[in-house]
């Protein structure tokens, strides 16, 4: 052996003996350098979270054990690198004793455990009956339904008529909101509190919660309840939020929807002074006037704020076909003064399918689908009433004995199967000046409609209805959701305003004479169906107004497998 071969030798086994060390280094050399711990979550907009943090000395995936005494579930992050971790854990019910068996794992499968459990208790919900929903439970048949936390927008009100409000009642009314996190069983396992009133909630694709205030400011948040973004209409009375990413818009309002390319859909309201406009929506003789009127426009926002695409309703529709509650209080308490509401639009959905947009337009009892690209109007879901002879063509030809059209509709999406589903409010069911009249509340019991519409035979049909009596309906005048939902296609709706054992005497805000809805208390319902049986719900909650003092309302909902970030399961 020359020299240069046992040169070659030993260098060939130090090269084995270090790969070697380092193969077998990082077995043993897992550890934490700051040990797991849990706490109460610092944002206490969100208390029933808490905050996992420790670091490792290399990258590794997390496992937590996690017990409350009654349930046990295990939580799972995937693998980080190296570096201080702090990952969110929610789920957890109040008032309870929690214990976390933290445990880490590097590539190389060595698992290494926290010394001991770590121990927390979860806050008690807040005992001010004006300050937290009270809930009521009336069934929970967990085997029937669809598994996952929902995600409930509770806000309350003062009663009375809004334009009547006196400044501390209107603070009462839109300084405050909870985002509810209830499981199978109707408990709240996450809540998050607001200052400003909500409407719409739904997840973003990253998995964060995306939800709409009063401010019309829609917001992005983490499950710790921390702001992510926010954007704000730059063009408002108003002025934004801090922190607004400003939209060039007059208003944004009701429920933005995330698009697939990650832009947002949004309803913007803007006035426009109309010549020789109604004064009226009782009399079609009544002496004419300019006024301010509002009409929405469907836009499409970048995460930056810029619009790049707009649809405008005084473009496609005729201002002067108009519906009940033109004349009502609803844009001039929200910085508008004198204007109308002439639209109303208050839902608009991206249909992936065929490139599309389906909007509500409440005031006009219609729902419309417009082709995104070139944006003409593909169909309309709305009776033969009052509409300009071209826009008869668009309508789509009721098909079967149970058919029934919507009225003063909120927040149409398309279903799992493509159907569109919707809540029908069913107010009024009649358009000014065409000899109809409104029908009165013991006529107006609101449901949740799935339509089958064949947009070639432009027909539409009604595949489920909930009864629009009995215990499983009430005059849900505003609001209201309905999601058919993914795994089990049952039917998950929100009836936003009941009134048990109190009567609704008009629908017109304008009449002092007799008793309005908003002059009520009112007790809002939560219930989700089976698709095959609209006539028992396998899951009923209750929002009850504490003393009947106020009105409770829940605007809308959204069901998610988990709000945990990372694979949890029970």
């Amino acid at each position: 052996m020359t020299r240069f071969t046992r040169i070659q030798r030993l260098a060939g086994l130090a090269a084995m003996a270090c790969a070697a060390l380092l193969s077998a280094w990082p077995a043993h050399a897992l550890q934490f350098i700051a040990a797991p711990q849990v706490v109460r979550n610092p944002n206490d907009r969100a208390p029933l979270a808490a905050v996992l943090s420790f670091q490792a000395d290399m990258p590794v995936s997390t496992q937590v054990d996690i017990s409350d005494g009654q349930r046990n579930w295990t939580v799972r992050f995937p693998s980080a690198a190296a570096g201080p971790l702090r990952y969110p854990l929610v789920g957890m019910k109040p008032g309870l004793n929690h214990t976390f068996k933290v445990s880490v794992t590097n590539a190389n499968g060595r698992k290494l455990e926290a010394p001991a459990p770590l121990t927390l208790r979860t806050p008690d919900l807040p005992a001010n009956v004006m300050e937290f929903p009270q809930l009521k439970v009336h069934r929970a048949d967990v085997a029937q339904m669809e598994p996952g936390i929902t995600l409930v927008t509770v806000r309350r009100r003062a009663l009375g008529r809004s334009e009547l409000m006196t400044p501390v009642q209107r603070q009462f009314t839109v300084g405050w909101s909870i985002i509810l996190g209830l499981n199978e069983a109707g408990e709240v396992v996450w809540y998050y509190r607001s200052d400003s009133r909500i409407a719409g909630v739904a997840t973003l694709a990253n998995g964060n919660i995306f939800f709409h205030t009063a401010q019309f400011s829609p917001v992005e948040i983490d499950v710790l309840g921390n702001e992510v973004r926010r954007w704000g209409a730059a063009k408002s009375p108003r002025p934004m939020p801090p922190g607004s990413i400003p939209v060039d818009a007059v208003t944004l309002h009701h429920q933005p929807e995330e698009l697939p390319n990650g832009n947002f859909l949004s309803m913007e309201a803007f006035p426009r002074t109309i010549e020789n406009y109604y004064t009226s929506e009782h009399d079609n003789n009544a002496p004419r006037a300019a006024q301010i009127v509002m009409g929405d426009q469907i836009i499409e926002f970048t995460p930056k704020g810029e619009v790049v695409w707009r649809w405008n309703t005084f473009d496609y529709l005729d201002p002067f076909k108009i519906g009940f509650d033109t004349f009502w209080s609803y844009w001039p308490i929200r910085g508008f003064p004198k204007a109308l509401d002439w639209t109303h639009g208050n839902g608009v959905h991206y249909d992936k399918r065929d490139d599309s947009i389906i909007a509500s337009m409440r005031n006009l009892d219609a729902v419309i689908k417009i082709d995104r690209k070139t944006k003409d109007i593909k169909w309309i879901l709305s009776r033969d009433v009052g509409w300009s002879p071209e826009l008869r063509k668009k309508l789509l030809k009721p098909v079967g004995a149970n058919f029934q059209f919507p009225s003063h509709q909120h927040n149409p999406r398309v279903t799992p199967d493509g159907n569109v589903v919707l809540f029908n409010n069913n107010v009024h069911q009649a358009i000014p000046f065409t000899g109809e009249t409104s029908k009165p509340a013991s006529e107006s019991f609101s449901n949740a409609i799935v339509y089958d519409i064949d947009d070639k035979a432009m027909t539409a049909r009604v595949a489920f209805a909930t009864p629009m009596n009995g215990d499983v309906s009430c005059n849900s005048f505003a609001m209201g959701d309905a999601h058919v939902l993914p795994r089990t296609r049952n039917v998950l709706v929100a009836f936003s305003l009941c009134y048990p054992g109190l009567k609704i005497e008009t629908w017109d805000q304008q009449d002092r004479t007799k008793v309005y809805a908003d002059d009520l208390p009112s007790s809002p319902r939560i219930r989700e169906f089976r698709i095959d049986n609209p006539t028992q719900p396998v899951w009923d909650v209750e929002v009850t107004p504490p003393y009947h003092l106020v009105q409770m309302e829940v605007f809308g909902l959204h069901r998610v497998p988990t709000l945990q970030p990372g694979a949890a399961t029970r």
